[in-house]
């Protein structure tokens, strides 16, 4: 049905409003399927309230930082590391040794000359986990040769931690080597712990007395959920006072999923012990924070809660636990034929390190529900802006900004509203979220406009539709042009056939001058000019609204030839209310092309695309694995490619996304470390499709290189589209398998 001309001068938005809806899609980040986006609509939104009022001094940031999250194989550049890091949590190294590559002596050279300081471990020169105890003297050693090498990177030294997780991993259990070791003194395993921590405290300080020391780094300091935790606390401190071994800086683990857990530690459990003791405050760093459910490292929706909570509890710096590889900035690059390149979390970790100015005061809707949306906000007086970064939840959410007239700001201020998203693949047998996140070229804008303040000289921007893995920017600035963005291309720009342009008091909540409705009739189309720099598959990003209670479509042509179709869940609302966000795969030719969309199934309104090429290449051990090993690569903990494709019947089958049907060029990396050509059967759709051949490449990924002995391998195939399965069957030779990937003509 066409939508009632009534429909379409409803009540508008208010000239103070500006929405962004990211509404699930096949590609898109955050998993929200279509019913919850339509019941997150009709949901009353979340408020975050940013004061420009109260402001606490300069940003500290806290929460930029990862474990092991820089090392030389791979190699992290360090420009990206200086681009989103404060802190990092290395193995300490002893004296000359760069044999782990990441350890402090290994990385040290990277850091110099960036904004990135390291902590080093000196509990992992123990080995095992947990850690083997091998008696005092070799721990003494250990200790004092580890000293020795912290004098060569003092200049990228944030502190040492001469303990890691002490309350349970030296050996709790009585016939531990660390609990029947005589020369351990002590009548219970934390006595003995603090004993450990004095001698090894002063043996760093014999060798080093300005170094700063961080402790006690437990695990669990959580005193509500167990009894002996604040117990524990007390007694190290009182040993540390008394034996003039007192932390620099005090620190502990924060892995449960709460950002709360953080806040209630420190306010309600560890500042009363400070002033109990007559201790002065310490510096606070959370050494490992948040949890390993599957969703946190490096997701920019996990993320910023537990920025913000650090901010608002003064916590001064904090590194993520490890749940995926090193030297991946905290899950945060993924490894590219071109080497390690930034995913979203990346370019949500570099918004914050890059913000300026002083702290802002931001109050959630309720204070008890940890786990809703939160955000970090600053005031930057040098170019009168006020950002903030915000994530977290599923639904409708009103970013409240008080006092910009205040500042100087007003009567009218631009606005900009960026996504970095954190993309998943729906056809992954491995669908946790730290499993996905695709390299991307950058944020994606959904809204550049000048707008005018309230009566207050406050502004509200709703943000509609919010998924919990992405992450927002919002940018209030003195009013100005809006910026051009590489690869959006407005609706009411392109040509249109049998539309309504929309470009009066309904377009508030448009990215540019409007939007385009009445896409209703057979012919009924909207075909943008777009640019390629080279042949390939590229992501096609559609902000829309349907305002109905189903699905609805458009049909894709791609210079005149048919690629399928662009599916558009109910957004709530149509595009004078509330907006979507709908991503498909195309294929374009190098150079000019155009992109059209067509009236399809149901009824939906346009408001920008955005096309960018396709980063997304189908990982081997997130594929479908038959009779074969899915390993990780030497250092790694995670799964990283599939080995043991030995048997007759060895397969990987891998589910891919075709833009539309035709011949493709399907490039595999794999490793073959004989000295002949190995070869896999190749198998479309369950019809024979010829075989792949696997040249020798000098190494097997299970090597110390780990991907840099991998060879690419190509062969053509022709495709159906939509989703297609690419088995590789196990033939001549022996070949592991890391990655697949698809490429036009």
């Amino acid at each position: 049905m066409r939508r009632p001309a009534s429909a379409a001068r409803r009540p508008a938005a208010s000239a103070l409003v500006v929405t962004a809806v990211l509404a699930g899609s096949l590609i898109s980040a955050g998993g929200q399927d279509s019913a919850a986006a339509g019941q997150a609509a009709a949901a009353a939104p979340e408020v975050i309230t940013v004061d420009t009022g109260r402001q606490s001094g300069p940003l500290t940031k806290a929460g930029l930082g990862t474990l092991f999250g820089v090392t030389t194989t791979p190699n992290t550049p360090a420009a990206l590391a200086d681009g989103t890091q404060v802190l990092l949590a290395q193995h300490q190294s002893m004296d000359g040794d760069t044999s782990y590559p990441s350890s402090t002596e290994s990385v040290a050279a990277k850091l110099r000359g960036t904004g990135v300081k390291m902590v080093g471990r000196y509990n992992d020169l123990m080995g095992g986990w947990p850690y083997v105890w091998k008696g005092i003297d070799d721990w003494n050693g250990k200790v004092d040769s580890a000293t020795r090498s912290i004098q060569k990177y003092k200049d990228v030294l944030s502190a040492v931690a001469p303990l890691n997780e002490p309350d349970n991993k030296l050996g709790t259990q009585p016939d531990s080597p660390f609990m029947t070791d005589p020369r351990v003194p002590g009548a219970t395993y934390d006595a003995k712990v603090n004993w450990l921590w004095t001698q090894t405290v002063r043996r760093i300080r014999a060798i080093d007395g300005s170094v700063r020391i961080m402790g006690p780094n437990y695990e669990h300091y959580n005193p509500w959920e167990s009894p002996d935790r604040q117990p524990r606390m007390r007694d190290f401190l009182v040993n540390a006072e008394n034996t003039g071994t007192l932390p620099d800086i005090i620190g502990w683990h924060s892995l449960g999923p709460s950002p709360g857990d953080v806040p209630e530690s420190l306010t309600r459990y560890y500042r009363p012990l400070e002033r109990e003791l007559g201790i002065s405050p310490r510096p606070v760093m959370i050494e490992e924070y948040g949890p390993g459910n599957g969703e946190f490292e490096g997701v920019p929706g996990t993320m910023v809660k537990h920025w913000a909570e650090f901010a608002r509890y003064g916590v001064d710096s904090a590194a993520m636990g490890i749940y995926t590889n090193p030297g991946l900035l905290g899950n945060t690059l993924r490894r590219t034929t071109g080497g390690l390149k930034p995913n979203g979390g990346w370019y949500f970790m570099n918004w914050f390190r890059e913000l300026r100015g002083n702290q802002l005061f931001v109050s959630r809707w309720d204070t008890r529900h940890y786990q809703g949306s939160d955000a970090v906000a600053s005031w930057d007086s040098a170019s009168r802006s006020v950002t903030v970064l915000a994530g977290g939840d599923d639904g409708d959410i009103d970013v409240r900004v008080l006092g910009l007239a205040a500042r100087g700001l007003g009567p009218q201020v631009r606005v900009r509203i960026d996504t970095t998203d954190w993309t998943t693949d729906p056809l992954a047998t491995d669908r946790r979220a730290e499993r996905a996140g695709d390299p991307q070229s950058g944020p994606y804008n959904v809204y550049d406009k000048v707008l005018a303040l309230d009566s207050g000289g406050n502004l509200t921007v709703p943000i509609r539709g919010m998924e919990h893995l992405d992450g927002y920017r919002i940018v209030v600035e003195p009013a100005g042009q809006a910026a051009s963005y590489p690869g959006k291309y407005e609706a009411e720009d392109a040509v249109q056939s049998g539309t309504v342009p929309h470009t009066g008091s309904d377009t508030n909540l448009a990215s540019g001058r409007g939007y385009i409705g009445g896409i209703d009739g057979a012919g009924s189309s909207v075909t943008f000019t777009v640019d390629a720099a080279k042949a390939g598959v590229h992501l096609l990003r559609v902000r829309y609204a349907n305002g109905t209670a189903a699905t609805s479509t458009h049909q894709v042509r791609v210079n005149s030839e048919a690629q399928g179709a662009v599916s558009y869940p109910a957004t709530g609302g149509w595009a004078n209310a509330t907006m979507g966000t709908a991503v498909k795969r195309i294929a374009l030719k190098a150079g000019r092309n155009t992109v059209t969309l067509a009236k399809g199934d149901g009824f939906a309104e346009l408001d920008f695309i955005d096309v960018r090429p396709d980063t997304h290449r189908y990982e081997a051990e997130l594929a479908a694995v038959s009779g074969a090993g899915i390993r990780h690569f030497q250092w790694n903990e995670f799964p990283d490619y599939v080995g043991g494709i030995d048997g007759a019947t060895s397969s990987v089958d891998f589910a891919v996304d075709a833009p539309r049907a035709g011949s493709y060029l399907v490039d595999v990396g794999y490793a073959n470390g004989l000295s002949g050509t190995a070869g896999h059967t190749v198998t479309v759709n369950g019809a024979s499709a010829g075989t792949i051949a696997y040249p020798a490449t000098g190494g097997w990924l299970s090597g110390p290189r780990q991907d840099a002995d991998e060879g690419t391998a190509t062969v053509r195939l022709t495709l159906r589209e939509g989703v297609n399965h690419i088995r590789l069957t196990k033939g001549e030779g022996y070949a592991e398998l890391d990655w697949l990937a698809l490429r036009t003509e």
